[in-house]
């Protein structure tokens, strides 16, 4: 019996020439996994990938399947790069505290200590 290797979304991604864990690759495995539901009425196969230090369950297509992987290119991944991010607001620092409100970069003024009122 042939058996083919399937291709996940992090493989197709190389064959393109961006990095496998290019950061809109998940959205684009889901929109991959939908094109494949509505095409074939059923869920996409799966395979085992060592994915940050453990083998993960990931969607995979077969290589006559790779249409659905360049569908969900053309529907969302050649534009995932022009979408605008999303801007946070700069945190306010009060003139009562110095320095940074980040916790993680917090320095103790030179006051005397107080309790909590």
């Amino acid at each position: 019996m042939l058996t083919h290797r399937r291709i996940t979304v992090a493989e197709y991604l190389v064959q393109r020439g961006l990095p496998a864990d290019w950061r809109f690759g998940s959205p684009l495995g889901r929109v991959a996994a939908q094109i494949y539901r509505q095409t074939y009425r059923r869920e996409p196969g799966r395979a085992f990938r060592f994915i940050n230090g453990r083998f993960r369950r990931v969607m995979a297509y077969l290589p006559s399947e790779t249409h659905v992987l360049t569908a969900a290119w053309d529907r969302y991944g050649c534009t995932a790069g022009h979408r605008p991010a999303r801007t946070v607001r700069a945190a306010r620092t009060p003139a009562a505290w110095p320095g940074s409100v980040d916790a993680m970069r917090w320095t103790p003024s030179g006051g005397p200590i107080r309790s909590h009122p």
